[in-house]
């Protein structure tokens, strides 16, 4: 049984999740609890940090672009 047909089944029993889907119960307690973050639209952490690893990576590109015209316009 899948995770998400245990998790319709039995809700939020991360007990019943563990025995019918064959894992954990702390590995069940979080696939519940990263489920219910998506039922109430929260970002999961990991999407979070690839959107600021993004975010950073571009800023420092920037940044680069900035010092190279910087060091032009101080050589002219």
């Amino acid at each position: 049984m899948t995770f998400l047909e245990a998790y319709a089944l039995y809700g939020r029993d991360s007990w019943k999740i563990h025995k019918a889907c064959g894992i954990s119960e702390p590995e069940a307690y979080n696939l519940m609890a990263a489920r219910a973050d998506l039922d109430l639209g929260i970002t999961p952490s990991s999407i979070q940090a690839d959107r600021r690893r993004a975010y950073f990576r571009e800023y420092r590109q920037r940044q680069k672009a900035q010092r190279a015209e910087l060091r032009r316009e101080a050589r002219a």
